[in-house]
């Protein structure tokens, strides 16, 4: 792959690095079961690595065009993450049950919403027309990049990008931690950021020198904290969009003051992993 890659010409490599991908989305689609929660993650994932390339190539791309597939693949993405958000709050306020928080009567309508919501994804993504986007995404994608000269190699445009995400992150991780006070604003910031350059490291490996291993712990680190307070942030999104079905609005608010606690604890956990890494 390495080698086939290097000598292409960019909207070929395009080509060859997204069809696979195209290809697995449509299987995952077409493997999606109301009871495997597995397939939908794995949906997100590819659809997340899709979103990954389409930036990586927007500056050969039609700018706008390009937003709008980055746009329909995270909403398809949101979609299958849905039941796994709701899956995370249960598994979080169950631990705040064990502190003595009254949370039971929030958490038994979020289990209701539960059982449904993967049959409710399913049924969303198989109903989004994802082999026509897919299809009509890569042709006017390889339409733009044939109309363009282009005089980079892939590897020199690969690493240019690369070095791009990179700085980006750098850039706001220094930005973060000189704050005396890191909000979760900045640090959802920091994690896109992140997302976005292991994305680019991991798209362009077949291209690209090897000496990104360092790179990629240190972002695995970060990602694990921030994984951790992003998982926070959108159990209370559930627990806030589930409210208006809650009989017990004391318990809604007991739930979201518990979140808020952990909120602020996950918060001051990736601070600490951050500051550490720009030491």
């Amino acid at each position: 792959m390495s080698f086939m890659l290097r000598d292409q010409p960019v909207a070929d490599a395009f080509v060859m690095l997204t069809a696979p991908l195209a290809t697995e989305a449509l299987h995952q689609t077409e493997q999606l079961s109301d009871t495997n929660a597995h397939g939908l993650r794995a949906l997100c994932t590819t659809l997340r690595r899709l979103r990954a390339i389409w930036w990586a190539f927007e500056p050969l791309l039609d700018e706008r065009e390009a937003r709008v597939v980055r746009k329909r693949f995270k909403r398809i993405a949101d979609i299958a993450r849905e039941p796994h958000d709701l899956e995370a709050a249960c598994g979080l306020l169950s631990r705040a049950r064990k502190t003595g928080s009254r949370v039971a009567p929030v958490m038994r309508t979020i289990s209701k919403e539960r059982r449904d919501a993967s049959m409710s994804s399913c049924d969303a993504i198989r109903n989004a027309g994802i082999d026509v986007m897919l299809r009509r995404a890569l042709a006017d994608a390889r339409r733009s990049l044939e109309a363009r000269v282009v005089n980079q190699t892939l590897e020199e445009f690969a690493r240019a990008r690369v070095s791009l995400a990179g700085d980006a992150l750098r850039k706001k991780e220094k930005r973060a931690v000189k704050m005396k006070r890191m909000d979760v604003k900045a640090l959802r910031s920091i994690e896109e950021a992140a997302t976005r350059f292991q994305c680019m490291i991991e798209v362009f490996s077949p291209v690209l020198e090897r000496g990104h291993r360092h790179t990629m712990e240190n972002l695995c680190a970060a990602q694990a904290a921030l994984g951790q307070l992003d998982s926070v942030i959108a159990s209370e999104a559930v627990v806030r969009r589930v409210a208006a079905r809650s009989t017990d609005k004391d318990a809604v608010q007991e739930a979201v003051r518990w979140l808020n606690k952990e909120k602020k604890v996950e918060s001051q956990a990736a601070v600490k992993v951050l500051r550490a890494m720009a030491a």
